[in-house]
């Protein structure tokens, strides 16, 4: 299975907003590049393996 994003954004509250907009189980990662990282829930794992933070879920 390969890694699924869906947006990235630079403030935590526009990717929360956004994830809170959507009909699917999300996470927030921080990525590398300090951007607010939007992903399917059964993609985080791999994104922590990359060196992403999870920051928050949402269903």
């Amino acid at each position: 299975m390969g890694f699924v994003m869906y947006a990235k954004f630079p403030y935590y509250s526009v990717a929360q907003m956004y994830a809170m907009s959507l009909d699917m189980p999300v996470a927030i990662m921080l990525g590398g590049d300090l951007l607010y990282w939007v992903v399917d829930r059964q993609s985080e794992v791999e994104y922590q393996k990359i060196g992403c933070s999870l920051l928050s879920r949402s269903c």
